[in-house]
C-alpha cells in the first residue's frame, strides 16, 4: 500500500464567519463542515491504521507470494522501522524539554512551569506524540484545567489524543487559521426488533459515531445515531477563548518519516526473506530420479533414513541427483548493505560499522562523528524547530489556564518570554570547539555570538548569562581582596609610624635623663 501523507482538511469559512450568527446558524455551519470532513477523515484513519501496524511489525512482506516452491515462502520481518523510530525519539527527546527565560525576566514563574510539567509527565507524553509524528506525520494534544491538590500541583492537564480518531479543520483562507477540532468515538446500543425471517422480536446491536467538536469558545456534541448528523444537547462554553486541541506535525504534507523510508524497508525485508528461502531450498533440494521409480512409501523411507537404493543395468543406468541452485550470497549481501546504508542516510540516522573496527585512529567522539552523529544533529534541528512551533500553541492554552487559577504560581508569564530548550550531547569535536572559543575571545567577539557559533552549547544565551554572572562574582571577589590588601597596607604603615614615634620618644627621654644626670654630677649632688 502506498501512502503520501495525510489529507489536511480545509473548509470554506473563516473563523469569524464560523462564529458569527445565531446559535442555530453556527450549529448548521459546524454540521456542514463535519459532513464534508468525515470522508477525508475516514481515508486518513485507514492509512494511519496501516502505518501503525507497519511500525509494530505487520509489514508488506507478510503478503509475499511465490510462483514456485510455494511450500518454502518465508515472511519474516527485520523491523528497522521500529529501531530507527526508537533512536530518533531518544536522540531528540532522550532528556526532558526544559523551558528557560527568553527575556530578562524573573525565573520563578519559569521554574513553576517546569515543575508543573513534571507533575503532568510531559516528558513521556512528548515521546508518545513524537512516535505519532514519525509514523503517521501528525499528533494531537489536548490541554484543559484541573484542580490543584497535593498529588498534582499543576492547574492544567495535558493529554495526547488518539491520532486515528482526531481531526483538525482549517480555514481555506490565506491565513489557514484553525476553525475547529473533533474527536470521534464509536458507540453502540441494543434495541429489540422483529426479525423479518422468524417474525419474533430479537435484540439487535446498533452502531453509531459520536463527535466531540471544539471551536474556540464552545464544545458541541454531535452524533449520527439517527442516520444523519445532528447536534445533541446544549453546547458547553469554553472560558479560555482558545483552541484546546493542537496539531503537531513536521511538514505541510503531514508525511511521517516512516512513509519516506517505507520502500527501502520493504526491499530489505524482501531480500532477507529471499536469502532465507534460498537456504531452505538448498537444504530441501528436489531429488531427480533417472531411470528409476519410487513410490510414496519409498520417498517416506528416504526422508526417514537419508538413503536410497536403486537398480541400474547396462542398458538403463539409474541415478539420483539433487536439483540445486543458489543465489550468490555476496551479491545479495551487497544489495542488502546498499539499501541499509541508503535507509540511514535518508533518515539521517548514524550507521554502526559491521565489525566495530576503528579506522584512522578515531576514538570517542571522533568515532561517533565519523558514524554520522554530526549529520544527525544538523538534521534534527529542523525537527526541533517544528516541535517548538507546535509546543508554543499548547503553551498559549496552558498559560491562560494558569493565569485564571488563583492558586497558580504563574501570573504574568507570556509565551514570548519562554524559550523551549532541547538537551542534546554537542560535545563532539570538543577540542576544536574550545580552541575556536578561545580564538574568538582573543579577537574580542561578544560572548553571546561566540557561544552560539561554535555549536557547543544547546542554550548559548543561558551560558552567556552564567559567564557574565561568574565574571561579576570574580570581579567582586577581586575588588574585596584589593580593598583588604589596601586596608592591610594602611594598617602596616600606621604601625610603622607609631613605632617610629615611640622610638623617637624613647630616644628623646633617654637623652634628657642623661643630660640631667650629668648636670647633677657636675653640681656634686
Amino acid at each position: 500500500m502506498e501512502t503520501h501523507g495525510r489529507a489536511v482538511i480545509y473548509a470554506n469559512y473563516t473563523e469569524k464567519d464560523l462564529l458569527s450568527g445565531t446559535p442555530k446558524e453556527i450549529e448548521n455551519k459546524i454540521l456542514d463542515i463535519l459532513e464534508n470532513s468525515i470522508p477525508l477523515h475516514e481515508k486518513n484513519k485507514y492509512e494511519i491504521k496501516y502505518l501503525q501496524d507497519y511500525l509494530y511489525g505487520i509489514q508488506d512482506i507478510k503478503d509475499k507470494e511465490k510462483l514456485t516452491r510455494t511450500d518454502i515462502n518465508n515472511k519474516g520481518v527485520e523491523n528497522w522501522a521500529f529501531a530507527i523510530e526508537d533512536f530518533k525519539k531518544a536522540f531528540l527527546l532522550g532528556k526532558p524539554i526544559q523551558y528557560a527565560p527568553l527575556n530578562d525576566i524573573p525565573s520563578d514563574e519559569i521554574a513553576a512551569l517546569n515543575k508543573y510539567n513534571v507533575f503532568e509527565e510531559k516528558d513521556d507524553k512528548d515521546k508518545e506524540i513524537y512516535e505519532d509524528i514519525f509514523t503517521v506525520g501528525r499528533g494531537f494534544r489536548y490541554a484543559w484545567s484541573s484542580p490543584i491538590n497535593d498529588d498534582d500541583e499543576a492547574p492544567f492537564d495535558i493529554h495526547n489524543l488518539d491520532v486515528i480518531n482526531t481531526e483538525v479543520v482549517y480555514s481555506s483562507s490565506i491565513a489557514h487559521e484553525q476553525l475547529l477540532s473533533y474527536v470521534e468515538t464509536s458507540k453502540k446500543y441494543i434495541v429489540q426488533e422483529v426479525n423479518p425471517k422468524t417474525g419474533k422480536p430479537e435484540q439487535q446491536t446498533k452502531y453509531y459515531n459520536e463527535y466531540n467538536v471544539y471551536t474556540r469558545n464552545m464544545k458541541y456534541l454531535v452524533d449520527d445515531k439517527l442516520g444523519k448528523l445532528r447536534v445533541v444537547g446544549k453546547p458547553e462554553p469554553l472560558i479560555y477563548n482558545t483552541h484546546i486541541v493542537v496539531e503537531y506535525y513536521f511538514n505541510r504534507k503531514r508525511m511521517g518519516l516512516l512513509e519516506i523510508a517505507k520502500d527501502i524497508l520493504d526491499d530489505i525485508n524482501y531480500v532477507e526473506n529471499l536469502d532465507k528461502d534460498d537456504i531452505e531450498s538448498f537444504v530441501n533440494a528436489i531429488m531427480v530420479f533417472t531411470n528409476a521409480e519410487v513410490t510414496k512409501e519409498g520417498m517416506d523411507a528416504i526422508k526417514q533414513y537419508g538413503a536410497v537404493s536403486i537398480k541400474s543395468t547396462d542398458q538403463k543406468k539409474a541415478s539420483v541427483e539433487l536439483l540445486q541452485s543458489r543465489l550468490k550470497s555476496l551479491d545479495t549481501q551487497i544489495y542488502y548493505l546498499r539499501k541499509l546504508s541508503a535507509l540511514h542516510a535518508i533518515l539521517s540516522v548514524p550507521e554502526a560499522t559491521s565489525n566495530g573496527n576503528l579506522a584512522n585512529a578515531e576514538t570517542g567522539k571522533g568515532f561517533l562523528t565519523g558514524q554520522g552523529f554530526t549529520s544527525a544533529s544538523v538534521r534534527v534541528e529542523n525537527e526541533e524547530k517544528a516541535f517548538k512551533k507546535c509546543d508554543r500553541n499548547v503553551l498559549k492554552v496552558i498559560l491562560k489556564i494558569c493565569k485564571e487559577n488563583d492558586k497558580s504560581e504563574i501570573k504574568t508569564l507570556k509565551v514570548s518570554d519562554i524559550d523551549i530548550k532541547f538537551s542534546r550531547d554537542l560535545s563532539d569535536n570538543l577540542l576544536v570547539k574550545t580552541q575556536a572559543l578561545l580564538n574568538l575571545a582573543t579577537a574580542n567577539i561578544p560572548p553571546e555570538i561566540r557561544n552560539s557559533v561554535i555549536g557547543l552549547f544547546s542554550d548559548p544565551i543561558a551560558v552567556t548569562k552564567m559567564q557574565e554572572e561568574l565574571v561579576k562574582e570574580q570581579q567582586e571577589i577581586q575588588n574585596k581582596l584589593a580593598e583588604q590588601q589596601n586596608q592591610n597596607k594602611s594598617n602596616d604603615i600606621n604601625k610603622i609610624n607609631d613605632g617610629d614615634n615611640i622610638s623617637n620618644s624613647k630616644f628623646e627621654n633617654q637623652t634628657r635623663d642623661e643630660v640631667v644626670s650629668k648636670a647633677l654630677e657636675r653640681m656634686g649632688l
